[in-house]
């Protein structure tokens, strides 16, 4: 599979993740929050577990595997995954989607803190144009639908934090050795084992059949996509590196948006489609300068 495959990934990566929030929103009408956000991860989980059996490849256990598959899991899945379930019942899941696009702001933000990163000019604008963007959606009395969303829309920056500070660590030890696959059964058990007990003190340990339509079959839609989106993002991230993967949230929330459009109706106001222009320019200058930072160590 050579470099042309690369922007078919992506946008297969996009399409995924894009349509999750949607997704998400139309399976809870029906599935319980905590048992939607434990048969996601573990449905998904089984799948791969399969897989990985029928190829008899077993998921290395050693003390670095361990360590990265636990990070990874809490912080890059269970954590951000649970927060989406829970937000997007009170906000469009495109503007969730928006939302989540901006992980590359707070992944340089904390980049700059950690001295990871050099300050940039260019990036740090688009750090400010992301909260000029979210001031936009936030501040206006008639940006969104209800004024009783704009706590909501601060919990969901919960998530892109979350991706941030993953992705300042993800990249830099994720262990080489290790095929995407397996990886991503690592993060999917420890996301599992992190909302079983969660699950079972909530009192929702519903099981996930007989399927209701359309929530439970997109409970199965996501768990299926799950096992895609986190190969297709392991082998991203190895074959084209953190500047091209970046690009997926352009895709993300054009879906997201779309699908939130499609599936639920949802419109915006002005005020929200300017925020999240705002956000998406943002995210356009932080990615450029990651690209113009990495052209050096390309060319060397």
């Amino acid at each position: 599979m050579g470099a042309a495959a690369n922007p078919a990934m992506l946008l297969g990566l996009g399409t995924i993740w894009g349509l999750s929030n949607p997704l998400t929103k139309l399976a809870l009408e029906e599935v319980p929050t905590f048992a939607f956000a434990f048969w996601q991860v573990t449905l998904a989980l089984i799948v791969l577990a399969l897989l990985a059996w029928v190829r008899r490849r077993k998921p290395p256990l050693g003390p670095k595997h361990l360590r990265y598959y636990l990070f990874n899991g809490v912080i890059g899945l269970a954590l951000p995954g649970l927060n989406i379930a829970i937000v997007v019942q009170h906000i469009p899941a495109g503007l969730m989607s928006a939302i989540v696009s901006t992980a590359a702001l707070f992944t340089y933000a904390l980049a700059v803190m950690l001295r990871q990163e050099r300050f940039q000019w260019l990036r740090a604008l688009g750090v400010l144009l992301g909260l000029a963007g979210a001031l936009l959606i936030l501040v206006p009395r008639t940006s969104l639908p209800d004024a009783g969303m704009a706590g909501w829309v601060l919990l969901a920056l919960l998530t892109p934090l979350c991706y941030g500070v993953n992705g300042v660590f993800a990249e830099r030890f994720m262990p080489a050795d290790t095929g995407s696959a397996t990886m991503a059964c690592g993060l999917l058990a420890t996301a599992s084992l992190c909302y079983l007990p969660v699950l079972l003190a909530s009192g929702q340990a519903a099981l996930p059949w007989p399927a209701v339509w359309p929530s439970t079959y997109a409970l199965y839609a996501l768990a299926l996509g799950a096992c895609g989106a986190y190969i297709l993002y392991f082998r991203l991230i190895r074959r084209a590196g953190p500047v091209f993967m970046s690009q997926v949230g352009y895709i993300v929330v054009a879906v997201g948006i779309v699908g939130g459009m499609t599936i639920f109706g949802e419109r915006y106001s002005l005020w929200v489609w300017s925020g999240m222009g705002l956000l998406l320019a943002g995210v356009t200058l932080v990615n450029l300068g990651q690209r113009h930072a990495a052209t050096p160590a390309d060319s060397a």
